[in-house]
């Protein structure tokens, strides 16, 4: 069909005359799609390149307003392609100087400017030299593709495997160099970076520690340059030490010293507006990465005490920073509805000062409460050998059964929560009052013990946690008992003292199939129990129920294959007997040769050379790495 391209031709340079000379300056839509489809017909060849330059040129005599919208959109479509082709090179090549020329000499806006460069640099590109890729080992490419490329939650224990049977000596430095790369990966797969790391500590420690000391030395670069192209491996940084600490590689010491470290690093220093900016939230956002990633479990013991405190010293560094970006205070809303939902967000500094000097003074009456009942009760003795107990509770106004449940609350200590062992490590006053002094003269033991005073808060909060954890535990365990079936438990046989006429099946129970109105039912014993006696009830089942039908399909099904078992023995035996009859045949003087055997049932006879005994096939269990569970 040669007519359709000159028709559409025709009538797509008549719009263009049409809209160029109109000088509408509203339809900028219809002249860009316009010239588009003349540029698209050009690469084509449908278009002759005449018309592109006649369309070019009606363009640079008027270079104003959409006539410099129109060029560079033409330009964009087929400029490269003209200024390629070696018919149209030359031509085109004048025709981008003079679009040049027009651009340094017309006083136009920024964004006629830059779309003008945009579209004569695309037609023809800064000279520059070729990149030169980076040739990297095999082994290098291998360990790359590994975490970067096939690293998954299904391939994670695959890609431990790999990285462990590598030469470790070899690939060790360049092992713990892509490590530090994480944010060259997915950011969603941190935490499998994480998990092999934790992986590999079982095997290759100092590789594991590095990591970690290459981690934290990362932070601290961060934010002694602060350079803004650094921000997104920052935020990984920060991710990935997290996830450290999820997977118990790190303690929460040293998630504590960071986020400490972020709030302090530079303050008070000649540099503070460079390292720290009034007007720069990115330590937020560093603070908001971590307590997201790890903060969720410190809700008990001295690391929520920590918590609470550093969070007040955070409200005090965010209200230093003024007024926030919209996307940081939604996070740090999150945060704190997600970690701590009934803490108070404060408006001002000195609330924050206040708050801080009342939780200065809450720390020093803790200590100075706990710290005579400890002496106390390392001044009372308590006699092991049955005299009694000392009455060394009793001057502090207790009772003997209070010294008593002290006592015993103290030496369950082995029992204790690992939590409440670090408040006693955090918060009672470190003495040399636990130990016990034997006699040889009176033969007793004096024991002097700490007593540990638990906060009644914490412990109605232990106390609610404890019950309904026991209850659900109970209710699941209600569920377990009412789901097991009992299709096929063993019957006492004393049940069936007395009864002449029991059918009973492998199960247990009886069925008989019977005319009852009409229709067929099955007749089963139920056993019940009363008190310590075991007794049953006769129960009419329909036949067509499901109950009696899975019954009768297992039951056919266990038929079927006992008959395919005995089968298969049968002709087992057969087999044996034909070539235990076919041995006997033989000739007198027959021998096997050096590496003949027969075979009997479990046990081997070789010939000369050869080996007797059973032989046994042992399973082959692959070796392999392990994939390490998220904490908790």
């Amino acid at each position: 069909m040669k007519d359709v391209p000159s028709m559409l031709l025709q009538l797509l340079e008549e719009e263009f005359n049409f809209l160029i000379n109109k000088k509408d300056q509203m339809n900028i839509e219809t002249k860009i799609r316009n010239i588009r489809f003349i540029g698209e017909l050009c690469k084509f060849k449908i278009a002759p390149a005449g018309l592109m330059f006649s369309c070019l040129k009606a363009c640079l005599d008027d270079f104003t307003h959409h006539n410099i919208d129109v060029a560079c959109n033409l330009l964009e479509t087929c400029g490269r392609y003209l200024y390629r082709y070696p018919d149209t090179n030359v031509r085109m090549a004048n025709m981008l100087e003079i679009l040049m020329r027009l651009k340094n000499v017309k006083n136009l806006d920024p964004r006629h400017s830059t779309l003008v460069e945009n579209a004569y640099y695309l037609c023809k590109p800064p000279e520059r030299s070729a990149r030169v890729s980076k040739v990297r080992p095999p082994l290098h490419q291998y360990i790359r593709k590994l975490l970067f490329s096939d690293l998954d939650k299904s391939s994670i224990e695959h890609v431990l495997r790999q990285l462990r049977k590598l030469p470790w000596t070899e690939c060790e430095p360049y092992l713990l160099k892509c490590f530090l790369k994480v944010h060259k990966g997915k950011y969603g797969q941190i935490h499998l970076i994480a998990s092999l790391t934790a992986g590999l500590s079982r095997y290759h420690d100092e590789f594991a520690v590095s990591v970690v000391d290459e981690v934290l030395e990362e932070i601290r670069l961060g934010l002694e340059v602060n350079e803004y192209g650094m921000q997104q491996r920052r935020i990984a940084h920060m991710r990935f030490l997290g996830e450290l600490y999820n997977y118990e590689h790190v303690d929460s010491a040293v998630i504590f010293d960071t986020l400490n470290l972020i709030l302090v690093f530079g303050h008070g220093t000649e540099e503070q507006d460079e390292l720290d900016p009034p007007e720069d939230c990115f330590r937020i956002r560093m603070i908001i990465t971590l307590l997201e990633t790890c903060g969720h479990y410190f809700g008990r013991g001295s690391s929520k005490r920590k918590l609470d405190r550093f969070l007040i010293h955070f409200q005090r560094y965010i209200l230093s920073k003024g007024a926030l970006p919209l996307d940081i205070e939604f996070d740090l809303q999150d945060l704190f509805a997600d970690l701590r939902p009934n803490m108070t967000r404060y408006s001002t500094i000195e609330e924050v000062d206040a708050a801080l000097v009342q939780l200065e003074e809450h720390g020093e009456k803790h200590m100075e409460h706990e710290k005579p009942t400890s002496m106390s009760s390392a001044s009372g003795s308590l006699l092991v050998n049955g005299q009694g107990v000392a009455n060394g509770s009793e001057e502090n106004g207790g009772t003997h059964e209070e010294g008593n449940r002290e006592y015993d609350s103290a030496s369950q200590g082995s029992t204790m929560d690992p939590d409440d062992e670090e408040e006693l490590d955090d918060d009672a006053c470190e003495s040399d009052d636990d130990y016990a002094e034997a006699s040889d003269e009176d033969d007793e033991i004096h024991v002097r013990q700490k007593v540990m005073l638990v906060d009644p808060e914490e412990e109605a909060e232990f106390d609610r946690e404890f019950r309904a954890l026991m209850q659900e535990s109970l209710d699941s365990r209600k569920l377990e008992l009412r789901a097991r079936p009992t299709l096929n438990m063993m019957i006492p046989m004393n049940v069936f003292e007395g009864s002449t006429k029991a059918s009973e099946g492998e199960s247990g129970d009886e069925a008989v199939d019977y005319e009852s109105g009409g229709r067929k039912e099955v007749q089963v014993k139920v056993l019940v129990k009363r008190g310590s006696k075991q007794q049953t009830k006769h129960m009419f089942i329909p036949s067509d129920s499901s109950l009696v039908q899975s019954t009768k399909q297992k039951e056919a099904a266990e038929l079927e294959e006992k008959q395919d078992i005995k089968r298969l023995v049968l002709e087992y035996n057969d087999r044996e007997e034909e070539e235990l009859n076919a041995l006997g045949n033989l000739p007198v003087g027959w021998s096997q040769s050096g590496g003949g055997r027969v075979v009997y049932r479990g046990h081997t006879w070789e010939g000369q050379g050869g080996r007797s005994g059973s032989r046994h096939r042992y399973p082959h269990h692959t070796g392999g790495g392990y994939y390490y569970s998220r904490r908790k």
